[in-house]
Formats: structure tokens, C-alpha cells, sequence
């Protein structure tokens, strides 16, 4: 998993939008945080960009086709176990989400605003959809 000089590790939050909706996927119960909710996460692997982690964890966990159309947003974790590098992505191919059943116990499509309001859901995630999102300029 790649650090940088300080030995912080990095990930990709992948956003996937098709519309007005995006993509959320709830935890499986035998992933780390089972039940929350959030865009589709992963660690990046060594000498891969953080365009190639968003279409490697698309497919994996939900089995979409990505494009990744811009980096808007970064964020340190709670506890400062990972530096996390905010996707929004396009889908390039059907939205039938095929889900990892080991990583994605459910999943839906919906609009961000609407999203704030899933019970569970990472602190980090919250904060992007009710403070950041809604600021964000057309894509």
C-alpha cells in the first residue's frame, strides 16, 4: 500500500454519478465499519495513479465501469490512517450495480442531498455531502 514521506497511506473515495444520483454502498457485516454508508472506498496499490484505484475499486466492489472526471475533494481520516483523494466518476458502460457480497451488503442510488440523511454513514462522508458538494461548481 503506498505512503508518502510520512508514512501516511492513501486512498481513493470513489463517487460514482449517473444523473442527479450517485452510488452508495453500505459496509458488508463482515467488513471493517459494517453498515455504513459511503461512496465506494479502497487503499491504493503500489505504482497505481489514483485514476486507475478509482476504476480497479468500481469494479471490484460493485462491478461498474468507471471514468474518473475529477479530483474534488481531499481528507485525512479520523485517525489519520489514511489521506483519502475524492473521485466524482462517470459510468462508462450499464448502472447495474454486481456487488462484492464479501465488501457491499446493500446499495442504492441516490441523490447527495438525500443521502445526508442514511443513520450511518462516516463522518468524513457527512461532512462532504452537507458542506462540500453542495459548493462544488458544475462538472
Amino acid at each position: 500500500m503506498p505512503q508518502d514521506m510520512t508514512g501516511v497511506r492513501h486512498a481513493v473515495v470513489v463517487l460514482i454519478r449517473d444523473g442527479d444520483e450517485m452510488l452508495f454502498i453500505e459496509r458488508a457485516k463482515t467488513d471493517s465499519y459494517p453498515g455504513y454508508w459511503s461512496g465506494i472506498t479502497g487503499s491504493m496499490e503500489p505504482g497505481e495513479t489514483q485514476q486507475q484505484a478509482c476504476i480497479r475499486e468500481a469494479m471490484e466492489e460493485a462491478g461498474l465501469s468507471v471514468k474518473p472526471a475529477r479530483k474534488i475533494f481531499e481528507s485525512m481520516t479520523r485517525r489519520a490512517h489514511f489521506l483519502l483523494h475524492w473521485w466524482e466518476c462517470e459510468l462508462a458502460g450499464s448502472r447495474e450495480v454486481k456487488p462484492q457480497q464479501s465488501e457491499v451488503g446493500d446499495w442504492r442510488w441516490l441523490r447527495p442531498a438525500d443521502a445526508a440523511g442514511l443513520a450511518l454513514m462516516f463522518s468524513d462522508t457527512r461532512y462532504f455531502l452537507q458542506d462540500v458538494y453542495p459548493l462544488l461548481g458544475p462538472r
